[in-house]
């Protein structure tokens, strides 16, 4: 058989063409340089570090400890960076130099098991609140400096759905996992979007349980002067312990009520509606539970929404009498409510910001790893869930309204994480100073970035807060 002669000339020409020769180089390059820049300068201005050594509760007491700040931030690179389980931190390993150098530190963590063992110290519930207490502490010391005054209150819970043996993880309600065990962390935001309040509980739980306890804690750790215009809640805290309590405190109060049966029949007895644009309709009723808690007929609006005009309408279809056109050709919304004055389609424009509280949640646990950071102890587990809702994902929401977006469409972290924190960056020096080179082309970025550098080092604000928070 003949072997075709192979020019050697032309093969060698054909296989350098179009590749480039591979090396590797030592110098301090990271993929992370919007984050080096941006999140190193503003950590810098607002002394981050001080506020995490004055009021975390941990103490490193091995001889071999490097402090705590370092864990903390080793953290907070890690959700920064898409991270979600605690391995993930080798994501912005490559190129630690840089991110020390702009950052203020001598070392950061290399192994997950740092970070375990150091959040495995939150070993009891009295550790864990003191964490509580120094995260409301900053969610407190933003709002001041934003001069948020009033706002309303939102409560809302989640499903953060669990792979392990981790304490805690119950089997419960859990609408995309059914039976897999989980946790039901209550949350409570208010409409700017700040996160004020967070307590993880059982997956066994339901939303009502210590509702009242909850509000109170959160109502306290708000600034002194901050007026909350309404509560909203969804239908998870539809119960009468907690409805009587906000009457009692003369709060005004919407709540989502669950379209239960004998709620469908007074549904389903409504003659009059009023249209609010096409396809969409309100009405409203009066109504007592037969539990003798339940001792004064309360107000509901209720909103139905035709689904052959709005196919993508929220609520629910009613399933008494589903054979009728009345029932199968609309979705119903169903709202309890203390005020008397609004008419039923302003109760209901009120109440429909609050769907943004699923962006939020949506935010926290996609872009910040909230429900993935777990361990066995419980009380760490909630601790990190509340580094992450209240401390970095406040932090960044601070920096989004006042710095990055002011004014503007809030992004999510993880639109800014693409946008701008994932820039090429080698750390170098120049006349004995060091010097971060981001590897941006396009000059609107670059001139983004300065103005946004300018602002940043232009703070008169530091985390240093003297509010008692509870």
């Amino acid at each position: 058989m003949k072997h075709k002669k192979v020019n050697k000339k032309n093969s060698n020409k054909s296989q350098y063409r179009n590749q480039v020769k591979i090396e590797f180089t030592s110098k301090p390059i990271t993929a992370w340089g919007g984050i080096c820049s941006l999140i190193g300068k503003y950590l810098e201005e607002i002394k981050f570090r001080d506020w995490v050594e004055k009021h975390l509760p941990i103490e490193e007491t091995s001889p071999n400890g490097r402090g705590i700040y370092e864990k903390v931030l080793g953290q907070f690179l890690t959700s920064l960076t898409g991270g979600y389980r605690f391995s993930h931190m080798q994501w912005w390993g490559h190129g630690s130099e840089a991110i020390k150098k702009s950052f203020g530190v001598e070392w950061l963590p290399e192994a997950p098991s740092s970070l375990t063992r150091f959040w495995r110290k939150i070993e009891n519930q009295g550790l864990s609140e003191e964490v509580g207490r120094a995260a409301r502490h900053l969610t407190c010391k933003l709002l001041q400096k934003e001069r948020i005054r009033e706002d309303n209150l939102n409560l809302d819970s989640s499903i953060c759905v669990r792979y392990g043996q981790q304490d805690g993880a119950k089997r419960g309600y859990n609408p995309k996992k059914h039976g897999r065990p989980s946790h039901h962390p209550l949350i409570a935001f208010i409409g700017s979007g700040y996160v004020v309040n967070l307590w993880n509980r059982s997956g066994n739980t339901s939303s009502s349980h210590q509702d009242v306890v909850f509000y109170e804690q959160t109502v306290k750790s708000l600034p002194e002067d901050f007026k909350i215009r309404r509560t909203l809640a969804d239908s998870g805290f539809y119960n009468v312990d907690f409805i009587e309590y906000l009457e009692g405190q003369e709060q005004h109060y919407i709540i989502s009520a669950p379209i239960s049966r004998i709620l469908q029949k007074e549904i389903l007895k409504l003659k009059k509606w009023e249209t609010v644009e096409r396809g969409i309709e309100v009405g409203e009723f009066y109504f007592e539970h037969f539990d003798k808690k339940w001792t004064k007929a309360r107000r509901y609006a209720v909103v139905r929404q035709q689904i052959e005009e709005r196919p993508k309408a929220p609520g629910k279809q009613l399933y008494l009498l589903k054979e009728f056109e009345v029932t199968k050709s609309y979705r119903y919304s169903l709202m309890i409510t203390n005020d008397e004055e609004s008419k039923p389609v302003e109760i209901w424009r009120e109440y429909r910001p609050r769907a943004k509280d699923e962006n939020v949640i949506k935010d926290m646990k996609e872009g910040y790893g909230m429900a993935a950071f777990n361990m066995k102890s419980f009380w760490a587990t909630e601790a990190v869930m509340l580094m992450n809702a209240l401390v970095f994902h406040n932090l960044i929401h601070f920096l989004n309204r006042n710095i990055l977006n002011p004014g503007g469409v809030i992004e999510q972290m993880k639109t800014l994480r693409m946008k701008y924190f994932i820039i090429p960056a080698q750390l170098g020096s120049r006349s004995g100073m060091a010097v971060l080179r981001l590897g941006v082309k396009d000059k609107s970025l670059q001139g983004k970035i300065r103005y946004w550098l300018n602002k940043i080092a232009g703070f008169s604000f530091t985390l240093n807060c003297n509010a008692v928070v509870w």
